[in-house]
């Protein structure tokens, strides 16, 4: 059922000019959602629907790392845009300096099949 249910994503995303990519994770900071070499479905945002509280999303970074993706879980919303956090660390990334994350910024929401990372996606997918 969940491959016939990511085919179908697949061909959906390219018929709707947002094609549902594959990801991993190369730090801890996810333990023990996800781990380091720990694949995910990222589903385009604008696929996605909304983003909610405890959703594990991709972001564009700005300060993280010096920029680029990063994939978080989100903690809280504010009005000037979501709170993330990596499962693994003891504070947030607005904490440590990253601006809240607007939906501009969230490339896509990760699905990891038998997983827990994104509550809307886990029960759009069972």
């Amino acid at each position: 059922m969940v491959v016939v249910l990511f085919l179908v994503s697949m061909v959906v995303g390219q018929l709707l000019g947002q094609p549902v990519l594959l990801g991993y994770v190369t730090t801890g900071s996810m333990q023990p959602t996800l781990d380091p070499g720990d694949g995910f479905v990222a589903i385009p945002a604008a696929l996605a629907g909304p983003v909610d509280e405890g959703d594990v999303v991709t972001f564009r970074a700005e300060e993280i790392q010096g920029g680029g993706l990063t994939t978080h879980r989100v903690v809280d919303r504010t009005d000037r845009g979501y709170v993330t956090r990596g499962d693994n660390n003891p504070f947030t990334d607005q904490d440590g300096g990253e601006p809240p994350v607007t939906d501009a910024q969230i490339v896509a929401v990760v699905w990891q099949p038998g997983g827990r990372s994104s509550p809307s996606l886990a029960s759009a997918f069972s």
